[in-house]
């Protein structure tokens, strides 16, 4: 692909890759800012009030992050991603504050839950399908974590530009201590996690307000109540 501006070089080349589709030709590494207006972090868990069935969908809305990559190879990829674990909107608030206590998220002690890529593996080059090993941290808790992906190249031209990026995945919450529960309202272990992820060139402003980590802190935390989940 040819244009007239390119991102942020970070670094070329990725010899020691001999999967490479660029073959020969010098790559040339790209960074790219997650774009928190436009990306999305859902996530869908079931749970059981006595005998009834319920589900329960929330988002984050608070998602920022750096991607790096060999635009010819998404293999060579590395993403950092940092989620604000108090932006935890499930359409309902006295179910958010109760997550955000130590029952759950505990933000005070552990406001940010983090994503660091440590390889990516091809599943289908061609229909833009790939698997992503990281390391997950909830609640100060790390584990390994795959996500299955889709990569869209960059579209657009000079400073607009867009990666897109499609990511999802099952989580156990009790891998990372969740295991809040009681004997008349209870929470399944697992959920399914989806990331709809855009990201535009490093050295472009972010759109949208973005508030500091220390801003998107709850500023004032809720007396400690234990509503119902």
């Amino acid at each position: 692909m040819s244009v007239a501006k390119t991102p942020t070089k970070v670094g070329v080349g990725v010899g020691e890759n001999s999967d490479s589709p660029a073959g020969d030709q010098p790559a040339t590494r790209t960074a790219w800012h997650i774009d928190p207006g436009a990306s999305r972090v859902e996530f869908t868990i079931r749970k059981r009030l006595l005998v009834a069935p319920m589900r329960v969908m929330g988002r984050f809305s608070d998602v920022e992050g750096v991607i790096t990559l060999d635009e010819l190879d998404p293999t060579t990829a590395q993403a950092s991603i940092t989620i604000g674990a108090s932006s935890i909107d499930t359409g309902y608030a006295r179910r958010d504050i109760h997550l955000r206590q130590e029952d759950f998220f505990h933000v005070d002690a552990h406001p940010a839950i983090t994503y660091r890529s440590r390889r990516v593996d091809s599943s289908d080059r061609t229909a833009g399908r790939y698997t992503v090993v990281g390391d997950l941290t909830v609640r100060g808790v790390t584990h390994e974590v795959t996500l299955d992906a889709h990569y869209a190249a960059p579209e657009g031209s000079d400073d607009n530009r867009r990666m897109k990026l499609t990511l999802t995945t099952n989580l156990n919450r009790r891998d990372f201590g969740l295991v809040w529960n009681t004997l008349f309202l209870g929470v399944a272990d697992e959920l399914s996690v989806n990331l709809t992820i855009e990201a535009i060139p490093a050295r472009r402003p972010r759109s949208g307000l973005v508030q500091s980590r220390s801003e998107s802190t709850v500023s004032s935390q809720p007396s400690p109540i234990r509503p119902p989940v």
